[in-house]
């Protein structure tokens, strides 16, 4: 194992600890609390809401549940991974990463209770939706949610290229919901568009649905656009910082949420009047852009805190965001491939065509820098000429 800690390994190391802890104090009855909270998430993990002809078929395949931890041990990979949302191998790293970084930390003294045991509970609170204590993974956010280098770019847009003729795209950016009980202060701030309470999740993902840079805790009142503007990306992408893009030749692309800019490509709003080539370009785009909506319900499917966090304390609920996401890309980047390349270049549907959306539209005021916001004006203006320039590249694809 490398020295350096994964930067998402760390909010897992919180978790584990605190389960440490419990299981450390020799407290028999909050062993079988968390045993029994384990078997009701067990039984609420088989109401299955998907088509019934596969529910029928994993359940036959499902090995019986159990609150005897040993029992996950022998179960074949298929099973461990239905139950916990990775492989054994996978989980297997996991332990060893996670264990080493407490050690490193001084946090792991005894071992009285196996860590894999501890570590089983932990993943098994994230993936089911059992009533939970806080879990954190968002310590090491920073190694396993990491900006593409320049060499990982050039991978990223060929594969990109390679199913849709459209050069430089680097990742596709989009935000989505997570939804809440209405907090106590601010209630109307998180009431979204759908009236519901939630936190808007900004991600950037690329070719592997790998996500590339996160930005969580925005409150769900607040547009997609204003949210990117907020956000540490947005200002590294107008004034250049962190050698994010070379604007020249790479881009982000979006929904039509989304200003247009030269690091910001996104589709041409159907008025009813575009041309054959607009209407290919929106095509080409959403072949793309339609990948970070695959990563979200990836995602979501596998993570099911994602879909609805039970809880008011908003630094929870944002650790269990991260904590989630954390584990959608470790799960990726030990090999376990979310999509192939052949996948990438299916065609997608009519109604992932951009372009025809309806979009809120605000005026934009958090940035009061005269100098940053003349820069994203000239960025705007140079994103119109860019499209322009890679429409008609399109033509000869």
């Amino acid at each position: 194992m490398s020295e350096e800690v994964p930067a998402g390994v760390i909010p897992l190391a919180r978790a584990v600890t605190a389960a440490v802890i419990l299981m450390e104090e020799d407290d028999a009855d909050a062993f079988q609390l968390v045993m029994n909270v384990a078997n009701i998430a067990a039984l609420e993990w088989m109401v299955w809401d998907g088509d019934e002809e596969i529910r029928l078929e994993q359940l036959a395949k499902w090995q019986h549940v159990t609150v005897n931890i040993e029992d996950y041990h022998t179960f074949r990979d298929y099973s461990f991974k239905l139950h916990f949302r990775m492989s054994r191998a996978v989980f297997q790293i996991l332990v060893e990463t996670v264990g080493n970084h407490l050690v490193e930390r001084g946090r792991l003294v005894r071992r009285r209770t196996p860590l894999q045991d501890i570590l089983l509970m932990v993943i098994w609170i994230m993936a089911t939706p059992d009533t939970f204590r806080s879990v954190a993974l968002r310590e090491l956010a920073d190694r396993f949610i990491s900006w593409p280098n320049e060499h990982e770019r050039d991978q990223i847009s060929g594969a990109f290229q390679r199913v849709s003729g459209l050069p430089g795209v680097v990742g596709c950016i989009d935000g989505t919901h997570i939804y809440v009980p209405k907090p106590v202060e601010d209630g109307a701030q998180y009431r979204n568009r759908h009236h519901t309470y939630s936190l808007n999740v900004q991600a950037v993902v690329d070719n592997n649905l790998l996500v590339r840079d996160l930005y969580v805790g925005e409150v769900g009142s607040m547009t997609d656009c204003r949210v990117f503007r907020r956000s540490d990306l947005c200002r590294d992408l107008v004034l250049g910082a962190n050698n994010r893009l070379d604007v020249n030749n790479e881009h982000l692309i979006g929904d039509g949420g989304y200003t247009l800019t030269d690091f910001m490509l996104i589709s041409f709003a159907n008025n009813g009047h575009l041309t054959p080539a607009q209407i290919e370009f929106n095509r080409r785009l959403s072949q793309c852009r339609v990948r970070v909506e695959n990563a979200f319900g990836r995602a979501k499917g596998k993570w099911r805190r994602l879909k609805m966090l039970p809880a008011r304390n908003r630094d929870i609920i944002v650790d269990h965001i991260v904590s989630s996401f954390v584990l959608h890309n470790f799960t990726v980047l030990n090999g376990e491939q979310l999509l192939l390349e052949e996948e990438l270049g299916r065609p997608i549907n009519d109604n992932q065509v951009l372009g025809n959306e309806d979009f809120e539209n605000e005026n934009i005021e958090d940035e009061e820098d005269e100098d940053y916001d003349a820069l994203l004006d000239a960025a705007q203006g140079r994103g119109q000429e860019k499209r322009i320039f890679l429409m008609n590249q399109l033509a000869h694809f």
